[in-house]
């Protein structure tokens, strides 16, 4: 059975991401011709195992138990054409989780050959455009006393993880890059004189530090055995952290307006 399927992770898992476990991203892909169904009680198994190792379920049921993310490379090829092809906010949902896709079982080729069929897609300014304006979709601080949602409080990984991350994947899958991981993404935009030296830099450097506060946030509330969250409260950081922050905000909206310039976002509503 497992020469004929490709089980693959996607999202903070496809990108090699993930440190604290969050949900769920996983989905099978299985050759034409072989009947799905008997891989569906397995993958059922596969979803309550990693609930029972502490893995919560997706919110958006993007998981090898759903039939929408089981099914046959024709389908895959399908539901790619489909993302693609309509300018939806779920579509670009869908198409950026997959564009983050690892194979970690079974014949790696097939989800190697459905990516090289989405980057045969893609290649249309307009649809670009629309899949990268997501980068500036949140409202990044130009100060540290400039808040988002509760006062005092910052939700960081839209403020400054977000537009890195997917303003990088944007321009990965424009380039038809095959890394996922960001880092690795930042480094061959780099190479490919894409990014400039200096830039490249200082996102790497950004991403290091926001990651860096987010996760020492989120240990601090499971030691507290709290919620995760991603509101970092401005008032617990030291002064080097907050100097260290506002730059790389400065960082980060620096950014945006290189993703806005590259894809022409004025351009499009």
């Amino acid at each position: 059975m497992q020469k004929d399927a490709c089980l693959f992770v996607m999202g903070s898992e496809g990108r090699n991401e993930q440190i604290i476990k969050t949900d769920q991203d996983n989905a099978l892909i299985v050759r034409d011709g072989i009947d799905v169904e008997k891989y569906r009680p397995y993958m059922q198994k596969i979803t309550d195992a990693l609930i029972f190792l502490g893995y919560p379920p997706c919110e958006g049921n993007i998981m090898v138990s759903n039939p929408a993310w089981c099914k046959s490379y024709l389908n895959f090829k399908d539901d790619i054409s489909r993302w693609v092809g309509t300018q939806d906010m779920k579509n670009f949902l869908d198409l950026a989780i997959f564009a983050d896709s690892f194979a970690v079982a079974g014949d790696k080729q097939m989800l190697i050959d459905l990516k090289e069929f989405l980057y045969s897609k893609v290649q249309n300014d307009i649809f670009m455009a629309y899949f990268a304006k997501s980068t500036t979709a949140f409202e990044t601080p130009t100060t540290i006393s400039t808040f988002m949602g509760k006062e005092n409080f910052i939700n960081i990984k839209k403020a400054a993880i977000f537009p890195i991350v997917h303003g990088i994947r944007s321009l990965a899958l424009k380039e038809k890059i095959k890394e996922t991981t960001t880092i690795k993404r930042i480094q061959i935009l780099e190479q490919r004189k894409i990014l400039e030296k200096d830039r490249a830099a200082e996102l790497l450097e950004a991403l290091e530090i926001v990651n860096t506060l987010r996760l020492r946030h989120q240990i601090d509330l499971l030691q507290q055995n709290k919620p995760l969250s991603n509101e970092i409260d401005t008032n617990s950081l030291g002064k080097i952290e907050r100097d260290l922050l506002k730059e790389s905000f400065k960082i980060v909206n620096d950014f945006k307006k290189i993703v806005s310039y590259i894809f022409k976002l004025d351009k499009i509503y």
